[in-house]
């Protein structure tokens, strides 16, 4: 009866020690589960933090190319193109064609008299049945830019439009 006994705590000893390794085993992998399972957790988190980094290089690499683009259709095409900004944000694309171009521009906004904000390169003027007139051009948009090239000053905004002008035909 003792031999039984005896041999029945052996096997109950040793079935604790395989149950204690299996829980063991089983510990570990939740444990790596639960890694497994946080990855995507984490990766969107990454992602998320990169996202306003990727959509503004994005939009960066998109205009510097639609400012190539300008730039390349202007030489080709023999014109001056104006990017404006009008009313509400709106923006219009306006091609000259030739050098009486209309319009003059002037720095607006910013100051202590004019609209609150930035100061800017703006249409100061546009001449009565000039081409821009004709073209829709109105006075108070502001210049965004000049074959391709942003705007940003007013002195080398207008050495630009003044040379890119005297390049077009007469009118």
């Amino acid at each position: 009866d003792q031999a039984a006994h005896k041999e029945g705590a052996e096997v109950a000893e040793a079935a604790e020690a395989k149950v204690a390794l299996i829980v063991v085993a089983a510990e570990e992998r939740v444990a790596e589960i639960a890694v497994v399972a946080e990855v995507p957790v984490v990766a969107e988190a990454k992602a998320a933090e990169h996202q306003d980094g990727v959509v503004t290089a994005a939009k960066e690499g998109t205009e510097a190319a639609c400012a190539t683009m300008d730039a390349a259709a202007a030489a080709a095409t023999g014109v001056v193109i104006v990017e404006f900004v009008a009313e509400k944000g709106a923006l219009k694309k306006v091609d000259f064609k030739t050098n009486n171009v209309g319009f003059e521009i002037a720095m607006a906004g910013g100051g202590c008299c004019g609209p609150a904000g930035q100061a800017q390169v703006a249409v100061k003027k546009v001449d009565k049945k000039g081409q821009a007139e004709t073209l829709g051009v109105k006075r108070g948009w502001s210049v965004k830019s000049i074959n391709g090239t942003d705007v940003t000053s007013l002195k080398p905004s207008q050495k630009l439009l003044e040379g890119s002008v005297a390049k077009l035909p007469k009118a």
